[in-house]
This record gives C-alpha cells, structure tokens and sequence, in this order.
C-alpha cells in the first residue's frame, strides 16, 4: 500500500505499507516499500483499511498476461464505486490540491487473491477500477482491498514523491511479502519478481490506454516462496531492452523480527513480531459501540521502540517500530483505517503530546498519545455526513502546531 504507502498502515495489512501524511497514499506505498516493513510504521499497506466496497458490477475478464485495455472502451463504474472515488479522492498525494477532480473511473480487470489473511487461505474475486485525474495521474481502486494515486511522471520528483516514480506498490507481508500490487508506466515494458534463491518469474500485467497510460498488476507469492530461503526480494519494472526502469526491493525479515504466537494479558494468543513484549501490552481502545470490536494494544519492543494491535471488525494490523525507522517517519504516521473507517490510528513522534481531531461539525477532541500510539474509535455519529473527522494536529508540549494531516471524509458508497 513503491515507498508509497508508508504513510498508512504498517500493519498486518503491513502488508501493505505506506507513509500515511495527507493520505500520501504514494510514499506509504513506497516506504512501506512500502514500509520498510516490519520496522516501519503502519503498514497497511492499510490498504486494506482503505477501501470496503463489495464489488457488485459484472467482473469483465481481461485477462493476463500483457492484455491492452482501451481505457474508453471499458465498462463505466457503477455509482457506487464513483461515488467513493468521488467522496474520498482515494487518498491522493499531500501536495495535490483536494480540489483536484477525477474522471469517469472504468472497470479494467479482476483479480482473485485473499486480501485479509497474512496467509492466504480464503480468496475472492477483486474488481480493479481506474480513474483519470485532470492534472495527467490518476487513481485506482481493487474493491474490498484498498487503492492509491499516482501523480505525473517526474524524474526531477520522484525521489521525493514517490507517486511521480514509474512503478508504484503496495503489498502484504507477514514475515515475507505474500502478495503485491500497483502500477507502473508506460515507459516500461515487463515485471520481474525476483526471488532470495535467484529464481525470477515475469509478473502479468493489463495495460490501459491514454489517458491513463499505464499497467497494473495483482500478484499472489507462491507458498513455495514464502520462506528466508526464496522470498521475494525484489520487483523490477523493465523496459524493452531489458534494463530496469524501476524496482522495489523487500528487505527479508530479521530472525527477531519474524512473527511467533505470544499471549496477551488477557490471555489472547496472537501472532506478533519475536520482540515484542506481550506480556507488557496495554489495551487503549476496546468497544463494541458500532457493533464490531475494535481494539487497539501496545507494547514494548525489545531493543527499544513499540508495538501495536489493532482490529476493527473490518480488518486489523500489527508490527513495531524501531527507533531507526522512527526517526525516518513523519511526525504523526498514520490515518483511519478498517475498511469502514472506524479507528484513527496513528504513530507520533515523542515531541508529540497531543493530537487534535477535528471534525466536519467543527468539534474536537484532544488525545495524549500512550506509548507513542493515538488512537480513537470513530463513533457512528461522526461517520455520517457532515460529521465526519476531516483533520489531525499535532502539537508540541508549548502548544505549538508541529504537524497537520488533512483526511478526506470517508463516504461509504451505497452497493445499490
């Protein structure tokens, strides 16, 4: 969820990974490169937290791999899915004006793939969805999983902006990356995975004409490379003469940091990484207000840093973060996640002492963050219209204004 997607949510869904500031949706991606994974904040690849559409539109199969989509000639999404492209603007990038309009999205493509167990055990049927933005990028929507944005194509930017690089990513990991998708441009021509034991295989993918002009992806990681010894390492973007345009590189999991089954203090068994400290663990958020239980714990993480848990009914996340990739992360990392956006959840920096969310009524709440984690049920009276939580401030321990994080209003598309 291309460093892209450090922003939103390192989570088990850190499996997605991306850099969560304004939705950036793009560095978390890349981070999370999406996170650094394990070590990086949020992972999820929240993708997983973003989206919760049940696709209900025919699914149009076109196939892999390499098929040409003429963008035009594609299936119109329905209003539903429009609607939430339309409402949320799906995440696009910081710099982006939020006025920014989007084009009619289209149906490209399905994908069958889990997209809420580390292993995959139950798939179902994704739609792809892709609409055109009028500043030449565009963004893109796999339903009941998650999307992004990608800016223009910019050499000059893409080392900052990773939404302006040619390939963009987002994934999910447990201990080894297990599934990735996203996006590359035409300036290339084929994927590559490429894995520890030096076997590659090409990696299929649907290409969309102008105005979109670029290629997606939805790749499953074989059991037989999901240990140390094969993980994917590496996805490498290519052009016609073989050379690499682009690539996004998977650091394995460090013994420690792998995952192995630990008890909570309340005697739930979880899997969570080897360093953190479970039987430490504090459970800040717990309620069943809304019908599900969300839930949020965090821990210690042993060499230093923390850990965080979190479920909200609708999917959930865990991983740590270590004082290295701390340093490297925005002041406040993070974002509403659970596929209805009930939880904000994020990680703050510790000159971080307070976190305002503001709200489209124009209340407010201020929250202390515990263990360098806020977090805060959406309750169901702030997701209706004109209610919902539009901005998160962070300040500092004069009261000054240290960190602002603009959130689009979720709407959840009508399925009718």
């Amino acid at each position: 969820m291309t460093e892209t997607i450090d922003q939103l949510i390192q989570t088990r869904f850190d499996r997605v990974a991306s850099t969560l500031a304004d939705g950036d949706w793009g560095d978390v991606l890349a981070r999370a490169g999406k996170p650094g994974r394990r070590q990086a904040p949020i992972r999820i690849a929240l993708a997983a937290a973003v989206a919760a559409i049940a696709a209900t539109a025919t699914a149009v199969a076109f196939g892999w791999p390499q098929t040409v989509v003429d963008f035009f000639d594609a299936p119109p999404a329905p209003s539903s899915v429009n609607a939430f492209f339309g409402a949320h603007n799906l995440a696009i990038p910081g710099d982006v004006s939020p006025a920014t309009k989007l084009g009619q999205a289209r149906e490209i493509m399905t994908a069958t793939f889990d997209a809420n167990h580390l292993r995959p055990t139950h798939p179902t049927l994704h739609t792809l969805y892709v609409a055109p933005r009028e500043d030449g990028g565009f963004c893109y929507l796999w339903t009941d999983f998650g999307g992004s944005c990608a800016d223009p194509e910019d050499a000059a930017k893409a080392t900052t902006h990773p939404a302006a690089r040619p390939l963009g990513l987002e994934w999910l990991e447990n201990d080894y990356a297990s599934f990735v998708s996203g996006w590359i441009r035409d300036d290339a021509q084929t994927m590559e995975a490429v894995f520890a034991d030096g076997t590659m295989t090409t990696i299929p993918v649907t290409w969309v004409s102008a105005p979109i002009s670029a290629g997606f992806f939805a790749y499953v990681v074989p059991d037989a490379h999901l240990t140390r010894a094969d993980a994917l390492t590496s996805v490498v973007a290519l052009d016609a003469n073989g050379n690499a345009v682009d690539r996004q590189t998977f650091a394995l999991t460090k013994p420690l940091d792998e995952d192995v089954t630990k008890t909570l203090p309340d005697r739930t068994k979880i899997s969570l990484p080897r360093r953190a400290q479970a039987a430490r663990a504090r459970e800040i958020v717990n309620s069943r207000a809304n019908g599900a239980r969300v839930y949020v714990w965090v821990m210690p993480r042993t060499g230093g840093g923390s850990c965080y848990l979190f479920g909200t009914g609708y999917g959930g996340g865990e991983g740590c973060t270590s004082p290295h990739w701390l340093a490297r992360e925005p002041a406040v990392n993070g974002g509403l996640v659970g596929g209805a956006g009930n939880l904000y959840f994020a990680q703050v920096k510790p000159d971080v002492v307070a976190i305002e969310l503001r709200y489209q009524n124009g209340h407010s709440e201020r929250l202390a963050p515990t263990d360098g984690v806020v977090a805060r049920e959406i309750s169901s009276a702030n997701q209706k219209t004109g209610t919902r939580l539009v901005a998160a401030i962070g300040f500092d321990r004069d009261g000054r204004v240290i960190f602002t994080q603009h959130l689009r209003p979720l709407e959840r598309p009508s399925m009718r």
